[in-house]
């Protein structure tokens, strides 16, 4: 026998998942040094041409795996505990929402916690396909956001620094238990942050009104 797996027929989207999970956990064990093809199909124990039926190239698969719920949280995961009443919630507490939820999907999902902490030390077209469907994700959920939001408030701005803080908070709360103190898996403190995220918003949105 070669030991090359016999792929059932009629099962395309189970031999799908079972790569991008291989890609997933080779991403968080071993970085982006190396990636490849064949070491993807390795790791999912099926050869380079199984992977080639499934996704165009390398590429391709990165960005089906970065749009996939097993890496990021979607907007409807973001928005399930207040779903039925997000549209009568306040701009300041939709806005925040977004960010204590984010970091509540994040820490639900310690490979792709793993995976951001190799981003910080390699920056290569693979980490730049992980990054859209995060942007789209933010995108998707502020396009719902309803209320008056101040036109002269910095949204990109505010998401990229609040989102940033979040996934650093969680990546460190991963790598190393507690980061300035906090623990983010411990529920209190992790409530700490959240209020902290409530005060945040709620004074740049009353700054923008002031301007």
């Amino acid at each position: 026998m070669s030991g090359v797996k016999i792929i059932p027929i009629g099962q395309p989207r189970t031999v799908r998942e079972r790569l991008l999970e291989a890609l997933g956990d080779l991403l968080a064990r071993q970085g982006f040094d190396g990636l490849s093809l064949e070491t993807v199909a390795k790791a999912a124990g099926f050869e380079r041409a199984v992977l080639l039926r499934h996704f165009q190239d390398l590429d391709d698969m990165v960005t089906a795996f970065g749009q996939s719920a097993a890496f990021w949280p979607p907007v409807s995961e973001l928005r399930a505990e207040v779903v039925d009443r997000f549209a009568a919630l306040p701009p300041r507490l939709q806005l925040s929402h977004f960010f204590k939820a984010t970091i509540r999907g994040l820490l639900a999902r310690p490979r792709t916690l793993d995976i951001l902490a190799w981003e910080l030390m390699s920056r290569n077209r693979y980490t730049r396909l992980l990054e859209y469907p995060r942007v789209r994700c933010a995108l998707e959920f502020f396009e719902s956001v309803t209320g008056e939001v101040p036109d002269s408030l910095d949204l990109t701005a505010v998401v990229a620094v609040l989102g940033g803080a979040a996934m650093f908070l969680t990546v460190r709360s991963r790598q190393s238990g507690v980061f300035g103190g906090l623990n983010l898996y411990d529920d209190e403190d992790r409530h700490r942050v959240d209020r902290v995220i409530d005060l945040i918003v709620g004074g740049i949105l009353r700054e923008a009104d002031i301007r």
